[in-house]
This record gives C-alpha cells, structure tokens and sequence, in this order.
C-alpha cells in the first residue's frame, strides 16, 4: 500500500465502494470548484483525483487504460506535462490507441514541452479520429 493509499480516509473509501465512483462526471467533480464567477480548478483537487485513480488501479475497480488516460489529463491540469505523457502511453498500450481525445490531450502536453512536431503529430491523429478542438 502506498502512502497516498494509506492517507485517504474513510469517507474517501466509502466512495469508491459505490458502483459509479469512476464515472467521467465523477472524476471531473472531484477535479473542479464551482463558485459564483463560474469554474474554478483546484490544483488539491487535482491531487486528489490522482489518488482515487491510484487506489483505483490497485483495486481493478474499472478499465486501467481509462484510468491511465485520466491520470494523464490530470497530469496535464497539474503541469506535469512529462508524466502526463508517460500516462497517455500506458493508456495507449491498454487498449485506447485509437482514441482522438487521448492524442488531443498527448498533443497539449507535447506542445506545453515545445516538443512542435509531435504535437502537430498527435493533433492530427486526434483529427483523424474525429476528435480535435481546433482553438
């Protein structure tokens, strides 16, 4: 068990008994704020979110390369562009090769990397895909 593992409390457990605790709307509940001026991300929240996505994986709870893919998403939230690729990969190599929103988010951390031509790379599979935000 690791240390992250062993300071979640509780209540944190008891939710991820629950059948739909890794729902995408869950994971980005956890992730995000709401306030009265609108969204506010918290990078603890974040954080948080990459715990439950450890303890996740320890447990088999759901599909480990959605969870990988997650993982690197909030990698990238965090700025930990390095890692967030890393993520991606494992995710890649657990089945979600083919998914545009995993090459959109691998392209982001590339291009946050300066690393241009393999971020026009996965841009483009992204597109391919049928999922590239064009802004």
């Amino acid at each position: 068990m690791t240390e992250d593992i062993k300071r979640l409390d509780i209540k944190d457990v008891s939710f991820l008994s629950q059948g739909d605790a890794f729902s995408m709307s869950t994971m980005s509940g956890l992730a995000t704020n709401y306030n009265d001026e609108g969204v506010h991300v918290s990078p603890q929240r974040h954080e948080k979110t990459l715990t439950f996505i450890k303890y996740a994986l320890l447990l088999d709870a759901i599909d480990e390369g959605w969870l990988y893919e997650q993982k690197g998403w909030m990698y990238n939230q965090l700025h930990r562009y390095r890692e967030a690729l890393s993520a991606f990969e494992r995710a890649r190599h657990l089945g979600y090769a083919n998914d545009g929103w995993l090459y959109e988010q691998k392209s982001y951390a590339l291009d946050k990397l300066e690393r241009d031509e393999e971020a026009l790379e996965a841009f483009e599979r992204a597109r391919r895909l049928g999922y590239a935000n064009e802004e």
